[in-house]
């Protein structure tokens, strides 16, 4: 057995050679072909990628500026909201402050309204008492006149007369 083992450690030349020209032959065929559209292409994913980043950012900071807005917004809202109420509580104590006014204004005239109309009562039932103490007066003196003057019936007379006006 005859092994040339020098053969086999040392590749062949033409061998190399041909391997070498091939890879060549596809590196310039790759870098005529080939590599500026990938460079176009990564160049142009780069723009998109850069332009994607950009539009993230400024949308990034136009919400952090609505979100400032809003949140300013809503504070503003909350103080007229609390002033709204606080107006509505003031109109509403002033409110039942004139109705409580205007009660005891009307209470107050309906009082002495009432007091006049006793007073007026009064002052008929006087009248009426004093026209009928009169109109018995009268009586008991016709009475009297077309009688004897008797003492006893005279004494029985008055005690008539006054029981007639006590009751």
């Amino acid at each position: 057995m005859d092994i040339d083992i020098a053969g086999k450690l040392f590749p062949n030349i033409t061998t190399l050679i041909v391997q070498l020209c091939s890879t060549g032959v596809m590196l310039f065929v790759f870098k005529k072909y080939l590599w500026a559209p990938v460079q176009a292409y990564f160049a142009k994913r780069a723009d998109f990628i850069e332009t994607q980043i950009n539009e993230a950012k400024d949308m990034n900071e136009k919400a952090k500026k609505f979100m400032q807005e809003s949140e300013q917004q809503a504070r503003v809202s909350a103080r007229e909201y609390h002033e709204i109420v606080e107006r509505a509580k003031s109109d509403a104590l002033k409110e039942r402050d004139d109705i409580i006014v205007e009660a005891r204004k009307e209470a107050a005239s309906k009082i002495e309204q009432a007091q006049k109309e006793i007073e007026a009562e009064k002052v008929q039932a006087k009248t009426e008492m004093k026209e009928e103490i009169v109109d018995i007066a009268i009586e008991v003196a016709t009475k009297i006149i077309q009688k004897e003057m008797n003492t006893k019936q005279n004494q029985e007379l008055v005690e008539e007369f006054v029981e007639k006006v006590v009751n």
